[in-house]
Parts: C-alpha cells; structure tokens; sequence
C-alpha cells in the first residue's frame, strides 16, 4: 500500500473521528441526545468522566483528531518532511490510542453501562485505524509522480464536506428532538394531564402555569430534567408554577425504572411520595436493597416496601395508568414535559424543549418574570 493511499485512510479516520467528537461535543454541551442503541450514550454523558477541568472529554477529541488531520494535510505541503510529520502522527495516535483505551475501560468496568455508546467506540476504533495506517507507513514516502498538491486539495475538501455535514446533522437532530408544538388544550387531553387532580403535584395548585413531566427513574437525562425542575424552575418560581409528575418508565432499557416507580408510589401512600422522588434521582445506584434502605431512613415500613418492589403487580394500575396516559399524549422518550397556561398545551421534549417553552414564549416569560437557567449542577460532572 503506497505512502499516498495512507495518508488518504489516516485523512479519512481522524475526520471521522473529529466529526464523532463533535456531535458529542454538541450533545454533552447543549443537551440534545444522539441516537443510540440503548442507555449507555446517557449513562457516559452523565458521568463525571464525561467531563475534564469542567469541559466535555468530546471537545478534547475534536481537537485532538483536528490536529492529526491537520498534520496529515501539512505533510502533503512539505513532502520532504515526511517521515518526520509520520512520526509525530505515530506518536500523537499512540497517546491518543492509550487514552482511548482508558476512556473504554472506564465505560465498561467503572460506569458499567447496560448497553455501548457506540459513538465513543466509532471515534476509538477511527483512532485504531488512523495509528495503524501511520505504523504502516513508517518506513514510505511520497512517489514522486503523485502531485501532493491535488491530494492536499481533495484532502481539505474532504475535510470541509465532512465537517459541514456533521455540523448539518447536529443542528438537524438539536431541532427534532427539542422542537416544541402547541395547540389550544380540550377538555379529553387536560384529562390525560391531570386525571382530575389525582397526581402527584407539587408547587402552587392554584397557578395557572402547569408543567408535567413524563419521566423514568433509571434515565439519565431525568436526572438532568430533575435537577432543572427542582434547583431551578420550583426553587425560583415555585410559586408561580404546579409541577405533576407522571411515571413513563422505559423497561427495555431501563429494568429498574418501575421497581423505583413503585417505590415511590409506596411512600406516596405514607406521605412521603416526594421524599422517595428525590432520593431516587439522587442514589448512584437503582437496587432493590438501596431502595429498601432509603425507606428505612424515611420511617416507611419496611417490609411493605419490599413487598412492593418484588411485587410488580402492588402498584401496576396507577404506574401503567400513567404510562398509558403519556402514550396516547404523544409520549415516546423521557424526559417529555408538557406546559399549560391560558389554555394552550405545550408539548416540550427534553429539558432543551421545556427551556425554550419558559423561557422564549412571551406571556409565559412575562409571567415568570425570569429566565430559567440550567442549574451548574445538572451541567458539571
């Protein structure tokens, strides 16, 4: 395989790769989730080693494979230092080799994800690729009837087309998944929302702004949406607002969303709904045992808890109810919030949605008076 043909397949990994950090880059900065297979992109987003000296690990990515793009379009510039520019690309990969392979270590064996972030092992295996194309062409050089200068233009073209498109995918996928509607309510959709008042509720039951959520224990992105409701929207405008809270859990993704979601509601028949709502959101890990553990500290009755949480039928009418309401609403991800004031719904998906219902429709904003802001805890790790 010539020295050109490498260069070209270093080219072509270290701009995937790039592309890939950048849409997660995008994602862990502004919100918006990428498609995946399964939990483990929320569970690596949400982790504290998503995050480096309070920026995302993905924009240390971009550059890093920036750099080594750069470099394999700079030696086109300069045949003669080619070999040398070959060692700084072997070296640079090296190091990014190893880094990758902390950051895979660290999914699978500290976070224990239930399913890959395939994007974080796309730009890993595009780093593998691009090293062992350098390795190869350790001992090449340019032949000389190739014109480097028409390679460094198909090679910055390349680059530029790619970039472009990634840049058009995030912007395209950040719209679609916090694209807000809104429709005038009926009197069969209030229902669906607030079955006549028999939800949990916090906040002012009088006010006219009413924001329920749609949510799922065992998400990551709900945990997020938590800590936005309650350090942010119930903390500064708790007044102004009724929040409800409707049980959406994702059991193919998430096993342990419904035993947390009948926990809850056994506190719930003790007065203590909202006690076990935060503690659940708070615990690191989502168990059986933890659970049981958290009602004990709530004075709840211990073994009516465990009853409930090994007895999925204790609960299933109510969690199920809900379940059943959010999917005749549209529901089919979580967080889904939905927003009412002055007789219009607002259907916000995820906390970008929810934040651009508040804060950018102006007789909900005049009304709240202040803008709500993402807390820095639900945006640092």
């Amino acid at each position: 395989m010539g020295s050109i043909t490498l260069n070209r397949l270093i080219l072509l990994f270290s701009i995937i790769g790039m592309v890939i950090s950048g849409q997660l880059w995008l994602s862990h900065s502004t919100g918006f989730a990428l498609p995946c297979t399964g939990s483990g992109c929320d569970q690596v987003a949400n982790s504290r080693y998503a995050y480096f000296f309070g920026f995302p690990v993905a924009a240390f990515g971009f550059f890093y494979f920036g750099t080594l793009v750069m470099m394999a379009l700079s030696r086109l510039q300069a045949p003669e230092q080619w070999q040398t520019m070959n060692r700084f690309i072997v070296g640079l990969s090296t190091l990014g080799l190893l880094a990758f392979i902390y950051f895979t270590y660290v999914q699978f064996a500290v976070i224990k994800v239930s399913s890959p972030c395939w994007w974080c092992l796309g730009a890993a295996v595009s780093n593998l690729l691009a090293w062992l194309f350098a390795l190869a062409g350790l001992r090449s050089a340019p032949e000389g009837s190739i014109s480097t200068n028409r390679e460094l233009r198909y090679g910055v073209a390349l680059a530029l087309v790619a970039l472009l498109a990634g840049g058009g995918f995030a912007y395209w996928r950040s719209n679609s998944v916090t694209q807000t509607k809104v429709e005038t309510v009926n009197e069969s959709k209030r229902d669906l929302l607030l079955r006549k008042g028999d939800v949990w509720k916090s906040g002012n039951t009088n006010a006219p702004l009413i924001v329920i959520e749609f949510s799922d224990f065992q998400c990551p992105a709900c945990k997020q949406a938590y800590q936005l409701v309650e350090d942010s929207l119930m903390k500064e405008h708790g007044d102004k607002v009724m929040f409800v809270f409707r049980h959406y859990p994702l059991i193919q993704i998430h096993p342990m969303a419904w035993v947390a979601a009948s926990a809850t509601e056994e506190a719930g028949k003790a007065g203590k709904f909202w006690e076990m709502y935060n503690s659940a959101f708070k615990m690191q890990e989502l168990t059986i045992p933890t659970l049981i553990a958290e009602a004990k500290k709530l004075g709840l009755d211990e073994a009516k808890m465990k009853n409930a949480l090994e007895n999925k039928e204790v609960h299933f009418d109510r969690i199920f109810r809900d379940y059943e309401d959010g999917s005749k609403l549209g529901v089919n991800s979580t967080p889904t919030f939905f927003v009412l004031y002055n007789d219009e719904l607002h259907f916000a998906p995820g906390t970008g949605g929810l934040m651009r219902v508040l804060n950018e429709n102006p007789a909900i904003s005049a009304y709240l008076g202040k803008p709500v802001k993402m807390p820095e805890s639900a945006t640092t790790k």
